[in-house]
């Protein structure tokens, strides 16, 4: 009789507000652990300060207005805002053990999203011309991700209680800023972050048919160090 084959199991690191740049050196040292099977597929959930970004597919006249200088990453897509009361998900995978279809893991990245909101009442999907999650015509959430070897990093930005009129400065993915949305200006009221962040756990749980388990960064910095040493995060 054949054994059954046990499921995979991942990280899951839920983190406060932290600065975009600690944030990025994270994930850096993350990928490298992956690739040398160091560290597991990890979904990392945290918000960051105000911060404007801009990827690989970015267009200057998107934000020439900006009054602030804008990071500049490897991720693909164009400029967007990160702020409080917006819930940033990264996602280190090691797509390898994927089929390498990196089609597929966006699919799943974004199905997550959309099956979280509509459990909050909020009937969203991806996008028809553009990346991203929709609710009707209007954006609720951005995707830009980008793979090194085979290994993934950067994630998707969701408008939970975000302020949308910090989108002004910009058009936010190559877009009008009044194009963006936030759930709690189409429920009329604040979304609970930490729940939003359970909920989304458990549904990337089934979609990537993964277990992942809660993590502390410092739990995993200590289990790191013992066994391969020379790796910040």
């Amino acid at each position: 009789m054949s054994a059954i084959p046990e499921r995979a199991c991942g990280w899951n690191i839920q983190l406060g507000r932290v600065g975009y740049e600690k944030a990025l050196h994270w994930q850096k040292g993350l990928v490298r652990m992956r690739k040398e099977g160091m560290a597991r597929d990890t979904i990392i959930m945290l918000e960051h300060p105000e911060t404007i970004t801009v990827g690989r597919d970015g267009h200057k006249e998107n934000y020439d207005k900006l009054q602030v200088t804008p990071h500049f990453i490897e991720r693909g897509g164009d400029v967007t805002y990160h702020g409080p009361g917006q819930l940033v998900v990264y996602y280190i995978f090691n797509l390898t053990r994927r089929n390498r279809d990196l089609h597929l893991f966006m699919e799943q990245i974004q199905l997550g999203i959309v099956q979280a909101l509509g459990d909050l009442g909020l009937e969203a999907s991806t996008g028809d011309e553009y990346t991203g999650v929709w609710v009707g015509k209007q954006k609720i959430a951005s995707i830009g991700v980008a793979v090194k070897n085979w290994v993934t990093f950067h994630g998707s930005a969701i408008n939970l209680n975000t302020d949308l009129d910090k989108f002004q400065a910009i058009n936010p993915c190559g877009l009008d800023s009044s194009t963006m949305i936030s759930a709690q200006k189409l429920l009329g009221k604040k979304v609970d972050i930490e729940a939003f962040r359970t909920l989304l756990g458990s549904k990337y749980n089934e979609i990537f048919e993964t277990d992942f388990y809660s993590v502390s960064l410092d739990e995993l910095a200590e289990d790191i160090e013992s066994q391969a040493g020379g790796y910040t995060i």
